[in-house]
């Protein structure tokens, strides 16, 4: 069962932040426009597409794929900030992608290595 539900996160999550990820560095209307209304130009706007990127694609990396969740939950971590000081609602698809993240790092945590658990 958590094997399962861990590739389901693993899929789910991966194509959510492909999709939002190449849309960031394809220059779609809405994601150049969030970034206008950030003020700090679109340099930010390819810095947070490379990273969705990624992280999405180092979710299928066999035994590593924690990297790709932290990166991605950095990258949330930002969103979050940003929607909350910056931006306003709606705030639909980030919590919901921060929690399915997070279940998905407590299932892959045995791969943190040792020196960093404590």
């Amino acid at each position: 069962m958590n094997d399962t539900l861990r590739l389901i996160l693993k899929i789910v999550l991966s194509a959510a932040f492909m999709f939002y990820g190449l849309q960031k560095l394809g220059g779609f209307a809405p994601a150049v426009e969030m970034y206008e209304r950030l003020g700090f130009g679109q340099a930010p706007r390819y810095m947070t597409g490379s990273s969705e990127t990624l992280g999405a694609l180092l979710l299928w990396w066999r035994g590593k794929e924690i990297y790709g969740a932290l990166l991605l939950l950095g990258t949330m971590c930002v969103a979050i900030f940003a929607l909350l000081v910056y931006l306003g609602p709606p705030y639909a698809p980030v919590p919901h992608l921060t929690a399915a993240l997070l279940a998905f790092i407590w299932m892959s945590r045995a791969q943190i290595p040792t020196f960093a658990r404590g």
